[in-house]
């Protein structure tokens, strides 16, 4: 497609875009995505000769940043690369140009041991393609079970592109086998409407932010696709992400979604909540989302990956049983909640009036607001009765499920609020 005469030129400035998914704010955080053409331009031009490396999940956004900005306009659209230059080389290699120029997937890479190159997920039939190209990765036999994992990763994290996205242009994918490091990352991504607009068509708390809408996304049974009260009819509804993100943790890799102006990763073991990274993303949100598997190459055995799906069943299971008490979300110190409001609970233990009066004026006020993390440090026991006056009321608002965190909880701390609610919980519907 020829260039036109005032083109709009953007230029990638940062030389590196990697950091296995734990940079993606960072990297991001000074970068603009310019979706309106200003006016006079006739035509768009992305240069990526500054780009010295660039991972999955950095090249799957800039791929579907190109075809939906050249889709929206209307207009001409170059992809500029130093053909001299390896990083340059390997861009245009997985199918840079070809997809934003054609819309449609490349198909060199389908049997390629080193990655998959570029696809664009419209249909199911995309998706299976997509899934397929990922089984001879690596071409290690230990890496079979690993491999499984992943398809089945792909399989439903391309799935909810088709269900959810809501746009015309679809996904773009990438799966990426790094030898030396011996791991492999899988990044989707679209432009479409996001997590926070999906839910909220079935969880209208989750339209207070986009932190909100994540921190639910990740929990079991929580679809955007599925309305309330159809959960006994559809076990499986809403278990994508949640598998995702099991699946990766528990076997040594790190699972990040972003979507909008919000970040959440999980790394390490997710169990406690010391892994969790809770991220604003201000600067400038992307509209749709963006999920980032990483995957050690010997992360699953073919024991392992049944013994996964099996633990992931029963959290599941679990989760329908309990529902909102399963919710609740207890996190370690060493959780990376930035963004969220810390509210310290130490000052006013066992000091019900005060309970009353921070329940009053600061919790209930907040819930469907903003996020808080409710910090019991230095606290060895709350009683009962002090949580009861700190949390009951606040426990009946359905919205508290995405509005709460709870860190620094001794055991016994944890099993009086989860007594609370669940006697709070039983005096308003369930989700």
């Amino acid at each position: 497609m020829g260039i036109g005469s005032n083109p709009y030129e953007i230029r990638i400035p940062r030389p590196y875009w990697g950091g296995q998914g734990a940079d993606m704010s960072s990297r991001l955080a000074t970068w603009n995505w310019r979706w309106d053409l200003p006016s006079g331009k006739d035509s768009l031009v992305l240069d990526f000769t500054g780009v010295d490396f660039m991972e999955p999940w950095a090249l799957t956004m800039f791929t579907c940043y190109g075809l939906t900005a050249a889709m929206r306009h209307g207009v001409p659209f170059l992809v500029r690369l130093d053909e001299g230059q390896p990083s340059n080389k390997y861009l245009r290699q997985m199918g840079l140009r070809e997809v934003i120029t054609t819309g449609k997937s490349t198909a060199e890479w389908d049997d390629s041991d080193q990655n998959t190159g570029l696809h664009v997920l419209r249909t199911h039939g995309d998706v299976t393609r997509f899934v397929k190209s990922v089984t001879v990765l690596g071409k290690v036999e230990t890496m079979r079970a690993t491999l499984d994992a992943l398809q089945y990763g792909m399989a439903e994290l391309g799935r909810n592109v088709i269900q959810h996205a809501s746009t015309e242009l679809g996904g773009i994918a990438l799966a990426q086998y790094y030898p030396v490091q011996r791991r492999v990352q899988v990044a989707i991504c679209d432009a479409g409407i996001g997590v926070r607009k999906s839910l909220s068509r079935t969880y209208p708390e989750a339209t207070t932010s986009d932190l909100h809408a994540l921190k639910m996304a990740l929990l079991p049974h929580v679809s955007g696709a599925v309305p309330e009260g159809t959960y006994a009819g559809n076990e499986n509804a809403g278990l994508g992400l949640f598998f995702c993100k099991e699946i990766c943790w528990r076997t040594g890799g790190a699972f990040w979604i972003l979507s909008n102006a919000a970040l959440v990763g999980v790394r390490d073991n997710d169990e406690s909540g010391s892994s969790r990274i809770y991220r604003p993303y201000n600067s400038s949100p992307w509209p749709g989302t963006v999920v980032v598997m990483d995957i050690p190459e010997t992360g699953v055995t073919e024991a392992g990956f049944d013994a996964i799906l099996q633990i992931c069943r029963e959290l599941a299971a679990k989760a329908r049983e309990t529902r909102e008490q399963h919710y609740l979300d207890f996190l370690d110190e060493g959780c990376d909640f930035t963004g969220c409001e810390v509210v310290p609970i130490a000052p006013i233990v066992e000091d019900v009036e005060m309970a009353k009066k921070l329940r009053l004026e600061t919790l209930i006020p907040s819930l469907g607001q903003r996020m808080l993390v409710l910090d019991f440090a230095g606290i060895r026991f709350a009683t009962q009765s002090f949580v009861h006056v700190l949390l009951s009321e606040v426990f009946k608002d359905r919205k508290s499920v995405s509005s709460l965190s709870f860190v620094n909880c001794s055991k016994a701390t944890e099993e009086a609020i989860r007594t609370v609610a669940a006697y709070s919980l039983s005096f308003r519907p369930l989700l």
